[in-house]
């Protein structure tokens, strides 16, 4: 299942969205958007769009459309190829965070007003994206920072959640925040100390930097201990929220075409919620919850849990695998490197592990169908070959031609 094809859903066509929306090209990127929101009837625009069942059909390299009918999992593996793609940040809609975590990138607005709108067309498209996941119960491998998080909320970011975008400036201010003054007298100790005015230097696209004001005539203002907590708001106030607000009022907007704001608000106290029921459980894996909520096909039908390959698989997997490694098995064979919130009895379908008796199985690698979540697993001689073709597989990031 390598490039998606088609969505059908009562008269809906998306032909070859992914390869369109993972180029670099907008004009591409418009044309999947366009399609993915139109209607061949014309019966539905596209702010409905995304509220409809969506039936997927595959196609190879050939154009030639994979058998199989979409009862759910081929329009998972749509989508979080999708997330996968569009999300990259080599896309230049979004950045990351010191700490890997996304958010809407400050430098993708445009100063011609066409291609402005149609950036905005882009994060209104993603955040519709974002609501069919949540809304289907689809996990997705998009690490959103917390305070993007807030927003889709509804919560205003403040100056607390300036570590969730830059912690050494926050550092920074808070140092500036807490400096002592040593002369009370001397009014202009801070600005001797810090030599900071009302201004934030920022990067344009083309790389150059300009001088933002905070305040009018704010290069001609100092920050002094009596203004010092204005500027700190002024600061983050800027960095969380001015410098992205047109994207996150986009983004957000196409969120709300799926789930209304209010049911967003009703739903989600927090934005590490959110996270959680959009990208899983963040702490480590559970590998005997796995192991209870798994089922067993193929070679291993028959006695399940109990045969002597299955143990040693889970054995591997809870001893001999580090944490990171247990992520990327679970990313491997499920799409997603975190279980369900509720863990894995709420993953939908019930990740099954398929045994293959194949004479040459010590030349296989495990491979994965992650659509209904399933690994494919040779059945080996020895657990060491095991082990080493398993790494091997989860190391190499890849999974439907590896068998």
């Amino acid at each position: 299942m390598e490039n998606p094809g088609m969505v059908d859903s009562d008269g809906f066509a998306f032909r070859n969205a992914m390869s369109e929306i993972g180029g670099s090209d907008s004009i591409a990127f418009r044309n999947a958007m366009s399609e993915m929101g139109s209607s061949g009837s014309g019966q539905v625009g596209r702010e409905d769009m995304f509220k409809y069942r969506m039936k997927i059909t595959f196609v190879d390299q050939y154009g030639m459309q994979e058998a199989g009918i979409d009862g759910g999992g081929v329009f998972k593996e749509f989508l979080t190829s999708l997330v996968r793609e569009a999300f990259d940040p080599n896309m230049g809609l979004f950045t990351t965070t010191a700490q890997h975590n996304i958010y809407p990138n400050p430098e993708s607005m445009q100063t011609d007003s066409e291609a402005r709108q149609l950036v905005l067309d882009k994060y209104k498209f993603l955040g519709a994206v974002i609501g069919k996941a949540l809304y289907e119960g689809v996990l997705v491998d998009a690490p959103f920072a917390q305070f993007f998080l807030g927003c889709c909320v509804g919560q205003l970011p403040e100056f607390n959640d300036l570590p969730t975008l830059d912690e050494d400036l926050y550092n920074g201010l808070v140092a500036l925040k807490n400096y002592a003054v040593t002369q009370p007298g001397d009014e202009d100790e801070i600005y001797k100390v810090f030599g900071l005015d009302f201004t934030l230097t920022v990067r344009l696209r083309d790389g150059q930097r300009k001088t933002v004001l905070l305040v009018p005539q704010g290069d001609q203002i100092k920050v002094t201990a009596q203004n010092r907590l204005q500027y700190l708001d002024l600061i983050a106030q800027y960095k969380l929220d001015k410098q992205i607000a047109a994207p996150v009022r986009a983004f957000v907007a196409g969120l709300h075409t799926v789930i209304p704001e209010t049911w967003m608000r009703l739903l989600f106290a927090s934005p590490l919620e959110l996270s959680r029921l959009l990208c899983g459980d963040s702490g480590t894996i559970d590998v005997r919850d796995w192991q209870r909520n798994t089922m067993y096909e193929g070679a291993f039908h028959a006695q399940g849990r109990m045969h002597p390959m299955v143990r040693e698989f889970w054995d591997i997997v809870e001893t001999e695998l580090t944490e990171p490694q247990r992520q990327r098995l679970c990313r491997f064979a499920t799409s997603c490197e975190r279980p369900p919130l509720l863990g894995f009895a709420e993953l939908n379908p019930r990740f099954c592990i398929s045994g293959n008796n194949a004479d040459d199985a010590d030349s296989r690698l495990p491979s994965a169908s992650t659509c209904v979540n399933l690994l494919k697993l040779p059945v080996y001689s020895s657990r060491q070959i095991m082990r080493d073709k398993l790494v091997t597989a989860i190391e190499s990031n890849a999974g439907f031609d590896l068998s």
